[in-house]
């Protein structure tokens, strides 16, 4: 048997996604919105500091994603990011 130390690091976070169907997925499961608070505290042992991403398909409003993350802020994550992406450049053509 061996012990090996632990490596101390920023841990992964956690995503969030607001799917084009307005449904709810933490990590890679559904969740109800009324449910997600709860569902993050068991996820993170209650640990607040564990950073949350939130991303919203670009067809829902913006309203609906800054719900999700309002939720999750006044519950005590601090750590609350946006993911965005970015714009696709433009095919080039060749001259």
């Amino acid at each position: 048997k061996t012990k090996a130390s632990v490596i101390v690091g920023e841990d992964e976070p956690l995503v969030v996604t607001l799917n084009a169907e307005g449904k709810l997925i933490l990590q890679e499961t559904e969740v109800a919105l009324d449910k997600l608070v709860a569902r993050l505290t068991a996820i993170t042992e209650n640990r607040k500091e564990t950073r949350v991403f939130v991303r919203g398909d670009r067809t829902i409003a913006y309203g609906k994603v800054m719900q999700v993350m309002g939720r999750i802020n006044l519950a005590g994550f601090a750590r609350v990011a946006l993911i965005t992406e970015l714009p696709r450049e433009p095919a080039r053509t060749k001259k």
